[in-house]
């Protein structure tokens, strides 16, 4: 745990960074953080905080930026604070004044997000969260390969091929299916993506275990639609136009995208935690709405860890709450 000092000249070095874009000196982090103290100590205080992994020095004659780790620790420590009065009455008039069908609402609102934080934004279409699996069947398609087949309660059905390593007798195959069809069905989607129920499963190697995985996951994104507005600002954040176009093309693939914004409640997640290849350098904040019946999505906004994360959270919740008012309505 960093103590008072340590805390400040943290906060301090995170919130020039959100302003800047660019490492902070000692000397700014001194007029920043209003503490009483000599630019040495700051500069020794520093070097614990880098030691610590909440800080780095880019070049050796640069000022310090924030890692993952300090970025963190700003966000689960910081004050939430309040949105200005002219965008609170933004958000709610544009939720007013809307009208239309849900497809026109929902892409609207991703335009709306990037129009307020300058971010890339997304929003995930209402699907029917607690979807249970009804059905799992194996085909044997030829010597080593299967098809998987999986039906849900509102008649979803979703197949992979899974090839084998080396072939299975029939008896294998049937005695593996019943032990697939009492792990998952029964279950809900997001039961059976859990890492407790896949381990549960002796595949002996076939690769089934993944593929049950990769049918839940379709089933989730297929079943919703999703909205990406303002991807073009992505050009912004960095002058490395090959992690520019990285991000876009991870932001084309509906499945990446519904990896990015998961969560439950508001959530923020910073570089590696994304644990999303391609998305190392980015933030992203996101939080739910939800109407009757269990229709819940996802409005989310993406940008670099440098974000400025107090007024975006507020943004994205309070967009969340009005989206769940409509829906409602």
């Amino acid at each position: 745990m960093l103590d008072e000092r340590k805390s400040a000249i943290l906060r301090a070095l995170v919130e020039v960074n959100i302003r800047t874009g660019h490492p902070v000196s000692s000397q700014a982090l001194l007029d920043a953080s209003g503490l009483q103290v000599s630019s040495a100590t700051i500069r020794n205080e520093l070097s614990v905080l880098e030691s610590e992994g909440y800080c780095v020095q880019p070049h050796t004659s640069a000022g310090r930026v924030p890692t993952d780790k300090g970025f963190r620790f700003y966000v689960d420590h910081a004050d939430p604070g309040q949105l200005k009065v002219q965008t609170m009455k933004r958000i709610r008039s544009f939720f007013d004044d809307f009208h239309k069908e849900l497809g026109r609402l929902l892409k609207e609102t991703s335009a709306l997000l990037t129009d307020i934080t300058n971010y890339p934004a997304v929003v995930v279409g209402p699907g029917l969260d607690g979807q249970v699996i009804r059905g799992l069947h194996l085909i044997p398609m030829s010597e080593q390969v299967l098809m998987m087949v999986v039906i849900t309660d509102s008649g979803q059905v979703s197949r992979e091929l899974v090839r084998l390593q080396s072939g299975l007798a029939k008896r294998d195959i049937d005695r593996i299916e019943a032990q697939l069809v009492n792990m998952v069905v029964g279950n809900t989607i997001e039961e059976a993506l859990s890492a407790e129920q896949r381990q549960s499963l002796d595949d002996k190697g076939t690769g089934l275990t993944q593929a049950i995985s990769q049918v839940a996951r379709r089933l989730e994104t297929e079943s919703r639609d999703i909205f990406v507005g303002g991807a073009s600002h992505l050009a912004s954040f960095w002058e490395d136009l090959n992690k520019v176009h990285r991000v876009l093309e991870l932001l084309e693939r509906d499945a990446s995208v519904m990896a990015l914004v998961a969560g439950a409640g508001t959530d923020v997640r910073i570089g590696a935690e994304l644990a999303v290849d391609d998305a190392t350098d980015l933030a992203v904040v996101s939080a739910g709405y939800g109407g009757d019946e269990g229709r819940t999505g996802r409005v989310a906004v993406l940008g670099p860890m440098h974000m400025d994360y107090r007024r975006t959270i507020k943004v994205v919740e309070e967009v969340g709450e009005r989206l769940t008012d409509n829906l409602n309505a």
